[in-house]
């Protein structure tokens, strides 16, 4: 019997992280993927500058074709200076968002060595930006609409985190997950012979714009799982 694939996005400036979490993180009957990029990787020392839409590209090219289950971040990636910012694993989800707004209703895991540091970096972010507009309080709402909206937790950056990690994979193993990962995997795939038009010479990824999911997508997933029962059973009568 074929095992269940799961993915996971992880940033991280470990280099031993890939081992870490292709030996710690198993579930029986799973393909557990963890797919792991260094965002070190896109800071260039000599502007002292995050290439932003280097590492969107990393994203894209790393994920294609891959239904994304869980992401995780560690929180401190870059130390600020007098004239970077630095990264937190905050700015982190927002490109990934960014990236693929569909993330939005991912999971989304944020460890640390300091978890009180994490916690008042998000505090401070939504003080600052209702001092910022105090006779305007409704845009200044909007960190927080954001940090509402987003299924993030925190956990400590220590052995624990691989459990966390691996309960959240298993939440996440529902049945129309199991059915758009199958759907994703053969998204280069050409549609033929349905004898609807709406389906018809169009690419799977095409009918589903897994980007913008509509109707039009949840309509052909539906039809499809029909399709293929009524194809593949017989009525008892």
């Amino acid at each position: 019997m074929s095992q269940i694939e799961l993915n996971y996005l992880v940033f991280d400036d470990d280099p031993e992280a890939i081992n870490q979490y292709h030996n710690k993180i198993k579930i029986s009957g799973c393909l557990i993927t963890p797919i792991v990029i260094n965002p070190i990787d896109f800071y260039d020392a000599d502007t002292n500058e995050f290439v932003v839409d280097d590492f969107k590209t990393e994203i894209i090219q790393k994920t294609k074709g891959r239904n994304i289950n869980l992401i995780i971040t560690d929180w401190n990636i870059l130390d600020k200076d007098n004239e970077f910012p630095g990264i937190k694993g905050w700015d982190i989800i927002e490109w990934v968002i960014e990236t693929k707004e569909k993330w939005k209703s991912r999971t989304f895991l944020i460890y640390s060595s300091d978890i009180k540091k994490a916690s008042d970096y998000v505090l401070q972010k939504i003080k600052k930006e209702i001092e910022e507009q105090p006779d305007d309080i409704i845009p200044s709402l909007e960190f927080i609409r954001e940090i509402i909206e987003l299924k993030i937790k925190f956990c400590k950056r220590d052995e624990q985190r691989f459990e966390e990690i691996k309960t959240l994979l298993k939440q996440s193993n529902t049945i129309s997950n199991v059915v758009l990962d199958s759907l994703i995997s053969f998204d280069e795939n050409t549609i033929v012979n349905t004898g609807n038009s709406d389906y018809d010479g169009k690419k799977i990824a095409d009918i589903l714009d897994l980007n913008h999911q509509d109707i039009g997508g949840l309509k052909f997933i539906r039809e499809f799982i029909e399709l293929s029962i009524a194809h593949y059973s017989n009525l008892n009568e």
